[in-house]
């Protein structure tokens, strides 16, 4: 891979402490084959030449005799094999060969006596020889010469309109045509069919004349082929200003408009470099343009080139620690981290494989990373199973990647100088319990960060003050630190804890209080979906749960965090203070104020630039609670979308069935900023996506568990990504298959530099639980882990650690 200029951002700052440098190497091809065949042969003849008995060649070796008067003519191939001639005519030896035949005259012919010559007699057979001339001199004169430059197959020429001799070999080749004529006869020598594989074109000169002698001098030229060099362009928004200009060996300017095909117009003769760059970016993006496939040899036509300008691609974020292709991989911390005074070692951590854990951004655009269920940093007594987990983690591209938070420090004196170094042995725990300054370990938590920077940490299943397991609804806050490194150097980011709401017991009552107004508290909840305004208040809408009666259920209640009161308002709808409520959904497009969507869990909650809330998916409750019905309820899989109208307080049905477990409709991939939906369109049934809005106020889900369109493998682990337009009211298919169980192609992994940088050819598996952080500064959306396929086919699902970048069209 050839980077542009402009690099992505990730990969400049890992190259600091790196120092991997590369190239994505040419895409050429080439190909063996291996066979083999054997046979019999016999016969028998007069006239002429005839063998009889059995051979293990191939190809079989013979050709003609002219002017034969005497007796007595003996041929011999291959210093072996005799053949008596007994009159004019074709001959063949009785022993086919595999390879080289040398075809000599062993007895001359007497009575009278006579000197036979010998034209085409030798080479290597690639098929049945039959051109071979024996000119014992009373008949004609022979005709022939060279063919040069032929790199092909399939060259005929021919003499007189008719005498035709197929050329075979490569570089320069004799040939004598197997017919002679009588002398003061006139030839003509011409091309019949011009070679192929690769293609060329072969010119005859001192092809014309008056036979008074053997004929020896005409010639066949065949030029040197080019080869066309072509390729595309994709990813690149397309509008004003996406023109670019490409280069081949820094010339062959080509100037190409949006995501197309192109073809520059100088062919490269054969073994030729070609080497093709972007000379002049657009400007219809920031992002740069790299190349892919642009660098090599030409042997044959080449159109793998690739200028890749990064829209709807997966970038490989954590390439540089290379076992994250495969899953239930444990944590990995890099001791020392950052010593002072010395040189940073290459900072290879990395939290472990583990699925729904709990992720934020900070203001200085850090992400961070909390618990889950996986695997934790391997203990010194002995590697543990996957279980709940409560370390805290930062992905801080400035210092080369991932750090464990919170860990102590201690100063290592066994070396010289003595070194600050971490203790790890906090993130060898599993189950921990709740207590004062940390919450204990848990998965499906809640998440959100203020305008401020500081990260809430709301309930999940998990484990409480007493080691008992249960749902949660304890509500904690940190701050996290500025510097990443810590004062006496040992780099472990800091984010202390502080409980500010909840209960530190398992399985509390939701306190519902008066609806729409501040003062209530959710009960302990698992996988609810969450969001944060543009206001930055947090929004949660259900999640399994305890309700106002101690039920634990399907909750479809939405709540509303103030974290400048460090308060909670029950939403509404009225009825939701009950657990296991099925959606009511009226008229698609109409919202009233008994509207309303059913319990669920692990679905995707969204915020729009007005402030209204949409809800889509999930596990839970449609029309008319599908599923088991219990007791207790357990509903079944979603695929409707919702807007919560903050003004009216209403809930509108969208999209979406009304009933559960529906097949997607897919329509046409989308790969340009200029595609559009169709009203078909739709996502299939699905939990445990995670999803984001843009600027434009578009809403996108990627993954999850649940229907593709494959009757085959009608569900499993999904790796699709799509967009719902608001503007169009249409959902758009960008990424991802339409069936399920995906594995995850690393398509830069052996490429070095390009590893880092979007690649159309990047594929992440199918998952859910992963965590997101919404599009930084640069577009880029970023997952991590959850539960899934990894880059080993056949090979189960399991908990990943697989950090990833995705960049949609704007």
């Amino acid at each position: 891979m050839k980077l542009a200029s402009k690099s992505w951002s990730l990969v400049s700052l890992l190259l600091v402490t790196l120092f991997v440098t590369s190239c994505y190497p040419a895409h050429t091809g080439n190909g063996d084959s291996l066979g083999s065949s054997g046979g019999s042969s016999s016969g028998s003849g007069s006239g002429s030449g005839s063998g009889s008995g059995s051979s293990s060649g191939t190809e079989t070796i013979g050709g003609n005799v002219v002017g034969l008067l005497g007796t007595g003519l003996v041929l011999q191939d291959n210093g072996a094999d005799n053949l008596p001639i007994l009159a004019n005519g074709a001959f063949t030896f009785k022993t086919a060969v595999s390879g080289a035949y040398a075809v000599t005259v062993l007895t001359q012919p007497s009575n009278p006596a006579q000197t036979c010559s010998v034209a085409n007699g030798a080479g290597t057979a690639t098929g049945n020889v039959t051109n071979v001339l024996i000119n014992c001199g009373t008949t004609g004169l022979t005709i022939g010469g060279s063919v040069s430059g032929l790199l092909g197959s399939g060259l005929v020429l021919e003499d007189n309109g008719g005498n035709k001799y197929t050329v075979s070999g490569n570089g320069n080749v004799p040939f004598t045509f197997p017919t002679p004529v009588t002398a003061g006869t006139a030839y003509s020598v011409s091309v019949l069919t011009q070679p192929t594989n690769p293609p060329q074109v072969c010119s005859v000169v001192n092809g014309t004349g008056t036979a008074n002698t053997n004929v020896n001098n005409v010639e066949v030229i065949c030029t040197e082929p080019g080869f066309k060099i072509s390729g595309s362009v994709v990813g690149l928004v397309e509008g004003t200003g996406d023109s670019m200009e490409l280069q081949d060996n820094a010339g062959d300017d080509l100037f190409v408009t949006g995501d197309t095909v192109f073809t520059f117009p100088t062919q490269i003769t054969d073994g030729g470099l070609y080497d093709v760059s972007v000379f002049l970016p657009p400007h219809s993006q920031p992002q740069p343009c790299n190349t892919f496939g642009y660098s090599g040899i030409a042997s044959t036509n080449v159109s793998n080139v690739l200028v890749d300008c990064e829209h709807n691609d997966w970038a490989w974020t954590s390439w540089y620690v290379t076992g994250t292709t495969a899953a239930n991989n444990y944590a990995v911390v890099t001791t020392p981290l950052f010593p002072p005074n010395q040189v940073y070692p290459t900072n290879v951590s990395t939290p472990g494989g583990r699925d729904f854990p709990t992720a934020w951004t900070d203001n200085l655009g850090r992400k961070w990373l909390f618990g889950g269920i996986g695997f934790p940093y391997p203990n010194p007594l002995g590697a543990v199973g996957a279980g709940l987990l409560n370390d805290l983690w930062v992905f801080d591209a400035s210092v080369g990647g991932w750090v464990p938070a919170n860990l102590p420090i201690y100063t290592n004196s066994t070396g010289s100088p003595a070194v600050f170094e971490v203790r790890t042995n906090q993130l060898e725990y599993e189950s921990v319990p709740t207590v004062t300054g940390a919450p204990g370990s848990r998965w499906g938590s809640s998440g959100w960060a203020d305008v401020s920077g500081n990260l809430y940490l709301f309930g999940g299943q998990g484990v409480d003050s007493t080691g008992a397991e249960g749902l949660l609804n304890d509500l904690w806050k940190c701050t996290p630190g500025v510097p990443t490194v810590d004062a006496d150097g040992a780099g472990t980011s800091s984010c202390p804890w502080n409980q500010i709401g909840g209960v530190t017991t398992a399985n509390p009552t939701g306190s519902y209080g008066t609806q729409g107004a501040a003062g209530g508290t959710p009960g302990g909840r698992w996988a609810a979906a969450t969001t944060t305004d543009a206001a930055g208040n947090f929004w949660m809408f259900g999640g399994q749960g305890v309700d106002s009666a101690g039920t634990t259920g399907l909750l479809n209640d939405l709540w509303e965090y103030s974290s400048s009161a460090n308060k909670w308002t029950w939403i509404g709808p009225s009825t939701s203070n009950i657990a296991n409520q099925n959606g009511i959904y009226g008229t698609l497009g109409t919202g009233t104020g008994t509207t309303a969507p059913g319990g669920r869990q692990a679905a995707v909650l969204f915020a729009d630039s007005s402030g209204n809330i949409w809800l889509f998916g999930g596990f839970g409750l449609d029309s008319v609670g599908t599923g088991n019905p219990g007791p207790p309820v357990a509903g079944a899989i979603l695929n409707d979308l919702w807007e919560f109208n903050i003004t009216t307080k209403q809930w509108t049905w969208v999209s979406g069935a009304n009933l559960a477990n529906q097949t997607g409709n897919y329509g046409t991939q989308a790969t340009s900023n200029l595609s559009t939906g169709a009203a078909a369109n739709v996502p299939g049934s699905r939990w445990g996506s995670v999803g984001w809005r843009d600027a434009s106020n578009n809403l996108w889900i990627y993954g999850g568990w649940g229907y593709g369109t494959s009757t085959t493998v009608p569900t499993g682990f999904m790796d699709d990504i799509w967009q719902y337009q608001q503007s169009s009211g249409q959902w758009i298919w960008w990424k991802g298959i339409s069936n399920a169980n995906q594995n995850s192609v690393f398509a830069t992994q052996p490429f070095g530099l390009g590893e880092g940088v979007p690649f159309v050819n990047n594929i992440v598996g199918g998952r859910r639980g992963a965590a997101i952080w919404a599009p930084d500064s640069s577009g880029f959306v970023s997952v991590f882990g959850g539960e899934g396929y990894d880059s080993s086919e056949g090979a189960p699902p399991g908990y990943l650690n697989d950090l990833w970048g995705y960049l949609p069209f704007p």
